[in-house]
C-alpha cells in the first residue's frame, strides 16, 4: 500500500498532478524511510493507466487523441481513451465533448480555414459529481474553472486542433483530422455507482463507518479520496489518507476502509484495470 506523490505539470491554462504515472520522466513517486522511489519500481512500468488531478483556470486546447490502432502505427504507443469525474465546477460550466453539424473531414477543414470552428463545438453542461466518457477520436476540451479527476490509458499523446487564438503552441491538424470520429459523449449525471469500459473500471463509494474492499486479483487498485478522511488497513499495514490523496494498493488484498473525519462520512473513487 503506497501513498503516491504526483508529477506536477504546469500549463498555460492551469496545472495537472499526475498522481499515478508510469510515463518516462513524468512518473509519480512514493516514499519509504525518507527515500523517494518512482512508481515503476513496483509496477515494472507496465501499469496501463494514467490518473491525473486537473485544475483549469482557462480553457484547454480543443484536442483529440488517437485510438490504439493509429497510435501503434504512427506513435509506437497505445491510444488514449479517458474519462473525467468532476470534483468541482463553477456554475454554468460546460465541456466540449464532440462536434455538431459537421458530417465530414472536408467540412471541418473549411471551418478551421475560415476560423469558424468555435461554431461547431458541441458543449455539454456539467456539474460537480458528473462523469464524462471520452473515447479516443472524440474532439474535446475542458474549460476554465474546473477541478477534475481524469482516468485514461497510459499515453501522453495529444493532437491540438484549435487553441483559442493563443497562437503560441503547436497545432497538429493533419493528425487530428486523421483520428477524429464524429461522436458526442454523454455525461453520466449524478454518478453514484460504477462505470466500465474496455480499459478501466471506476466505482464511486459513499462511506459512513467502515467497509471492507477487495483489490483486483491481478493488478494494482487505486483509491482516490474525494472528500473526508479515511483509514485504510490491511493485515500488514494501516495508513491515514486525506482528501484528494491517492493510495496505490497491491493485487489480491482485503482492505478495511474506515471514516476518520469529523463528519463521519467520506467519498472515494476506486479505480481498477479492466
Amino acid at each position: 500500500m503506497k501513498l503516491l506523490s504526483p508529477y506536477v505539470s504546469e500549463k498555460v491554462w492551469g496545472y495537472e498532478n499526475w498522481i499515478v504515472s508510469n510515463i518516462e520522466n513524468k512518473e509519480s513517486t512514493y516514499t519509504i524511510d525518507e527515500k523517494e522511489y518512482p512508481v515503476s519500481t513496483i509496477t515494472g512500468g507496465k501499469y496501463p493507466l494514467l490518473i491525473k488531478l486537473i485544475q483549469t483556470y482557462e480553457n484547454l486546447s480543443v484536442q483529440v487523441h488517437p485510438d490504439d490502432e493509429y497510435a501503434l502505427k504512427n506513435e509506437n504507443s497505445v491510444g488514449k481513451t479517458e474519462c473525467w469525474y468532476i470534483l468541482d465546477a463553477k456554475p454554468g460550466t460546460q465541456l466540449i465533448t464532440g462536434l455538431k453539424d459537421i458530417l465530414d473531414v472536408e467540412a471541418l477543414k473549411k471551418a478551421i480555414h475560415d476560423d469558424t470552428i468555435e461554431d461547431y463545438l458541441f458543449e455539454t453542461p456539467v456539474k460537480k459529481g458528473d462523469l464524462i466518457f471520452i473515447p479516443a477520436g472524440t474532439v474535446h476540451a475542458i474549460k476554465g474553472g474546473m477541478r477534475i479527476l481524469e482516468v485514461q490509458q497510459s499515453c501522453d499523446i495529444t493532437y491540438r486542433l484549435y487553441d483559442w487564438k493563443r497562437g503560441n503552441r503547436e497545432l497538429h491538424l493533419k493528425k487530428s483530422l486523421d483520428v477524429i470520429r464524429p461522436i458526442h459523449s454523454v455525461p453520466v449525471n449524478d454518478f453514484n455507482s460504477t462505470f466500465s469500459c474496455e480499459y478501466f473500471n471506476i466505482e464511486k463509494m459513499n462511506i459512513s463507518g467502515a467497509v471492507e474492499l477487495k483489490t483486483d486479483p491481478k493488478n494494482f487498485t487505486a483509491i482516490f479520496v474525494v472528500s473526508g478522511n479515511v483509514s485504510l488497513q490491511t493485515s500488514e499495514q494501516e495508513m491515514s489518507v486525506q482528501e484528494e490523496s491517492l493510495v496505490f494498493l497491491e493485487p489480491d488484498k482485503t482492505i478495511k476502509c474506515t471514516c476518520t473525519g469529523k463528519t463521519g462520512t467520506a467519498e472515494i473513487i476506486v479505480i481498477n484495470v479492466a
